[in-house]
């Protein structure tokens, strides 16, 4: 089975979703025409939340998520058969991946849902996606290091530059806010560049999953 595919599938399928429900909402007239990666007319939710984009949007993030739920299976998996690190750091990995993938949905579920109530439900739930992904990433991305036979490959070390990337945008998210008056397009900004490099993640994730030949083991036999 070729099992880099799922990754691939992955990275690919949420970020065409993403692109494609912004483009959808342009044509419907619900946001305004812009390139929303420098200029945060509007954000993924406003794209996602009405007519036809919204049932595209709500149909491509439940299985999204639940391929980021096997991913993260399959890593753990795997990863305790190739390092000798702590296998505290692994559960944890896997604990946080899987988190996240069900705050996704939980954010998906109130998406379109008029409400301050709902408002903050769907901001707790992206805000502990992106927080409880790319925690899982950064872990795995030091379980893969730990490995001789990973640490020297170019696919990791472009893994390695998009969670830096990731990391940039959050440090310089903070202190921003607090110098713009109206900051709900700088937000934009951050939530759709950040939401590009955490799924384009897995696109080089299934590069490396592809020259290792990781192959999964159906009943997570660790012998």
């Amino acid at each position: 089975m070729k099992i880099w595919l799922l990754p691939c599938f992955l990275g690919i399928l949420a970020i065409l979703s993403a692109n494609l429900v912004f483009l959808i909402s342009v044509i419907e007239g619900h946001v305004e025409t812009c390139f929303p990666y420098f200029e945060g007319c509007a954000s993924i939710s406003a794209s996602g939340r009405h007519g036809l984009a919204a049932i595209l949007f709500k149909l491509t993030i439940l299985p999204v998520m639940t391929l980021l739920t096997i991913y993260w299976l399959i890593s753990w998996n795997y990863l305790n058969k190739i390092t000798s690190v702590s296998t505290v750091q692994n559960k944890f990995m896997l604990i946080t991946g899987v988190i996240g993938s069900l705050f996704g949905i939980l954010y998906s579920a109130f998406l379109g849902s008029e409400g301050d109530v709902y408002q903050l439900l769907r901001r707790f739930g992206i805000y502990v996606f992106f927080l409880g992904t790319f925690i899982a990433q950064i872990l795995e991305i030091r379980l893969l290091s730990s490995s001789k036979e990973f640490e020297s490959l170019n696919y990791l070390k472009g893994m390695k530059l998009i969670t830096l990337l990731i990391g940039v945008f959050i440090l310089i998210s903070a202190p921003s806010y607090g110098f713009l008056e109206n900051d709900d397009w700088f937000e934009n900004v951050l939530e759709w560049n950040i939401s590009f490099l955490l799924f384009f993640y897995f696109i080089a994730s299934s590069l490396l999953w592809k020259k290792k030949d990781i192959k999964i083991d159906l009943l997570f036999n660790k012998s």
